[in-house]
């Protein structure tokens, strides 16, 4: 299915490392995602431009989702800032970003 995004830029980016990467000799790239606000009013993670089922209408449920979905997930960065250690994300509600942005 395709969906359309709320805004041009990622929420967030990630990588979450291949399966086994860590137990094998050969090096492997990690996946890369990115969570995208969708006109659906939802968070939803892409891999490659394409779409997975992890998503959800709260900002921090989605990313829960993505680590539970990916082995290796790690947020590296987040509204355009990379993320450090000592970083907070705050929680949003989807629509109610959405409306916002509309308001703007």
């Amino acid at each position: 299915m395709s969906y359309s995004h709320a805004t041009d830029d990622p929420i967030a980016e990630a990588e979450a490392l291949p399966v086994g990467a860590e137990e094998e000799d050969e090096v492997r790239e990690p996946r890369l995602l990115q969570l995208f606000l969708d006109a659906d009013a939802r968070y939803r993670w892409y891999e490659e431009e394409e779409a997975s089922d992890v998503s959800s209408r709260n900002l921090l449920e989605a990313i829960e989702g993505a680590e539970s979905a990916w082995d290796g997930f790690q947020v590296v960065e987040f509204r355009g800032e990379p993320v450090t250690p000592n970083m907070s994300i705050e929680d949003s509600y989807a629509p109610e970003e959405i409306e916002a942005l509309e308001e703007s």
